[in-house]
């Protein structure tokens, strides 16, 4: 299944979610205005999610998230994590 969200998030930022999922997200492309620092952790994050439930606690999915950004030494800058997480759930409630 295909699906896409998106939304407004505190301070005017936006993220959108492309999702392709069965039980498993297959694969996912995160967009938006926000900035991510290096930009090359993005596609690390993506990965990260592949295999988990798009239906996952919001918590579960920021997680990973943030753990990949750690890891990368990366800051998110007007966006969180737990937004993009609830982006990505709000794809897989779209069922479009």
């Amino acid at each position: 299944m295909k699906s896409f969200a998106e939304q407004k998030v505190v301070g005017g930022k936006l993220v959108s979610v492309k999702l392709e999922y069965g039980r498993k997200i297959k694969s996912i492309q995160i967009l938006g205005d926000f900035f991510l620092h290096p930009e090359e952790a993005l596609p690390r994050i993506e990965k990260a999610l592949v295999g988990t439930s798009p239906r996952a606690k919001k918590d579960e999915i920021s997680g990973k998230i943030a753990k990949v950004l750690a890891m990368n030494n990366a800051e998110l800058i007007g966006v969180t994590p737990d937004a993009i997480a609830e982006t990505i759930r709000m794809a897989a409630e779209a069922k479009k």
